[in-house]
């Protein structure tokens, strides 16, 4: 029986033997292969570099190249595809990182349910980007473009809570029902682009107020005053599609006007009863219509702007004799225009710098029976 126990005994202590001389080798092969692994991290740190040099380049130095990859703000990428700062977080781990803490990047948010494939978004789909993007953007102003695709009241409302934020805001939408729903106080916004759609089912004035940095307004296909906004305070104004006495209604609120472009409507129950519509600070006018009417000329006649520099006009509103009428509105104004363009011309070039020596810009744009003449 002992002869056993010593066999067994002598048996262990050889094997626990081997085990420790396997285990010393094994922590000499570990020490061996992190020295091997220090001695190559140089050489391949130097390899990286020469094959992916933007792994050398700090964080804020990619976050800034994250940042000029996207279009100018107030302008805005897609929510998704390959122009979309989302495409960055895809990439790999250290740029997901970089970009979802990078507020900028989030910061203009454009609200077309199409992506970059064409391929429809869902509703649901749109929404859940839009409140992403809004956390991102962190503290930054926001730029926010809504198209009329989806439903508007579900579309914002991830956007609502974060509205103290809105810098710049563009809407298509069918009905003033979004307006109605987003009233309340704008602390930041700065320009504001509308667009209701045709025909209009509703006639309600929405009024919106607490816009203390609005500078900027475009209102588009407003044939009826849907809306009220604080118009003495704006020095950019463009009202398209819009009825010529709702247009002069506007712009006797806008004493500080300084850039003005409308595109003037006319419906068979307009009154010739313009009176003086003085603009003192506006620089640069812009008008456009296609339509012609001897209420044109009524108009312009009323028209009064001394600080005026560039002016845009179709010669039809300066009828019946262009040359005179606008003589006697730069008179009238006490004006000194650096820059006429005359669209849908007859009247020769000539005629005009004649009349007009003073102007150091003259250009016109021909109508385009007369340029189809001059080509034949």
């Amino acid at each position: 029986m002992l002869d056993f126990l010593a066999a067994d005994r002598a048996f262990l202590a050889e094997k626990d033997a081997e085990i420790q001389e396997l285990q010393a080798q094994i922590s000499a092969l570990e020490r061996a292969i992190s020295l091997l692994h220090a001695a190559r991290k140089p050489a391949q740190e130097r390899l990286n570099s020469y094959k992916y040099p933007i792994l050398t380049l700090p964080n804020e130095i990619i976050a800034e190249i994250f940042l000029q990859f996207l279009p100018p703000y107030p302008s805005a990428p897609p929510l998704l595809g390959a122009l979309s700062p989302t495409r960055l977080t895809h990439i790999c781990r250290r740029w997901r990182d970089i970009a979802c803490k990078t507020p900028e990047l989030w910061r203009a948010i454009d609200m077309d349910p199409m992506n970059d494939d064409q391929l429809p978004m869902s509703l649901d789909r749109t929404i859940f980007l839009t409140g992403l993007w809004a956390s991102r953007s962190g503290h930054c102003p926001l730029s926010i473009r809504l198209g009329a695709y989806h439903d508007p009241l579900s579309t914002l409302a991830p956007l609502i809570p974060h509205r103290d934020r809105w810098e710049h805001l563009t809407l298509r939408i069918e009905n003033t029902r979004p307006l109605r729903a987003i009233q309340g106080a704008f602390p930041l916004l700065k320009s504001f682009d509308i667009r209701l759609g045709s025909p209009i089912s509703d006639d309600v004035v929405v009024t919106l107020q607490n816009l203390p940095l609005l500078s900027t307004v475009v209102l588009d296909d407003f044939r009826t005053p849907h809306i009220s906004l604080p118009w003495s305070q704006l020095t950019s104004l463009t009202l398209s599609w819009i009825y010529i006495e709702h247009c002069i209604s506007i712009l006797r609120q806008t004493t500080h006007l300084v850039h003005c472009t409308f595109d003037l409507y006319f419906h068979p129950g307009t009154q010739n009863d313009f009176v003086e519509l003085v603009l003192p600070q506006l620089e640069t006018l812009d008008v456009q219509t296609d339509a012609v009417s001897p209420l044109y000329g009524h108009f312009f006649q009323c028209l009064v702007a001394p600080a005026l520099q560039h002016l845009r006009i179709p010669e039809h509103l300066l009828q019946p004799n262009p040359i005179e009428s606008l003589s006697s509105f730069i008179s009238r104004s006490g004006c000194h225009l650096d820059e006429l363009r005359v669209t849908e011309a007859y009247v020769s070039q000539n005629a005009y710098r004649n009349a007009f020596s003073a102007i150091p810009d003259i250009k016109m744009e021909r109508a385009e029976s007369e340029s189809e003449s001059e080509s034949d």
